[in-house]
């Protein structure tokens, strides 16, 4: 084998060693918030309830506070409670009020946003209409005194009767911030919003940003 063969051989070799030692050094941690931030659409558009448009203008977060929750929602946490709304106004228009449970507790450290749980939903529409939804939480993320949501839905019922789940409003995405006991501040949460299979899962990574209100009634409880 000639000189220069031999050192073209040992350019290549060290190229495929660093290659490895890159691949190898990576470890399951929170994935790569900027891959994150592009995947999100830039225009966030959900629905406040069945069979409405989707109206529902949200901004995303961004990236140093993406990144953040990224780190902790590796390490696990808890969110709960009841929440009573009082709406009619703004992208809410058309709904009078809303209220929920829910539990939502992560799952697997090492899968970024893993979560499980479940949640109940009930919503009054400006005519009169009852939506009554069930679903299970699917991921959630943390940051700080904030959590972020999103359930997918297995049962609606409008009316008291049981209705086929919409696909383009199959999951639900919500925020909820506790504020502490007797701080003299209400707990904060958002309205639930509906989003399709394909964008909600992306509101625990990439912050969707829904409206949070006062809650009327009722108490909600993050633990990082």
């Amino acid at each position: 084998m000639s000189k220069r063969s031999l050192a073209s051989l040992l350019v290549l070799g060290t190229a495929l060693a660093a290659c490895a030692d890159g691949t190898t050094s990576r470890t399951l941690t929170a994935p790569d918030a900027r891959r994150e931030i592009s995947e999100a659409p830039a225009d966030l558009r959900g629905s406040a309830a069945v069979d409405g448009p989707a109206d529902v203008v949200l901004a995303r977060e961004a990236a140093s506070t993406q990144m953040a929750a990224s780190a902790q929602a590796a390490s696990g946490g808890r969110a709960s409670g009841h929440v009573e709304l009082t709406l009619g106004f703004g992208f809410f228009t058309n709904i009078v009020s809303e209220q929920y449970s829910f539990v939502a507790l992560r799952t697997d450290p090492l899968t970024p946003y893993a979560a499980k749980g479940q949640y109940d939903m009930t919503l009054t529409t400006a005519t009169g209409v009852v939506q009554e939804f069930h679903g299970v939480v699917v991921c959630m993320g943390t940051t700080g005194n904030t959590t972020r949501v999103v359930g997918q839905l297995t049962s609606v019922v409008v009316n008291g009767i049981p209705r086929a789940i919409n696909p383009a409003q199959s999951h639900n995405i919500w925020n909820v911030t506790d504020n502490g006991e007797g701080q003299g501040t209400a707990d904060t949460a958002s309205p639930m919003i509906f989003f399709p299979a394909a964008i909600a899962p992306r509101h625990c990574a990439n912050d969707f940003i829904p409206p949070q209100f006062a809650i009327q009634a009722g108490n909600v409880q993050v633990s990082p």
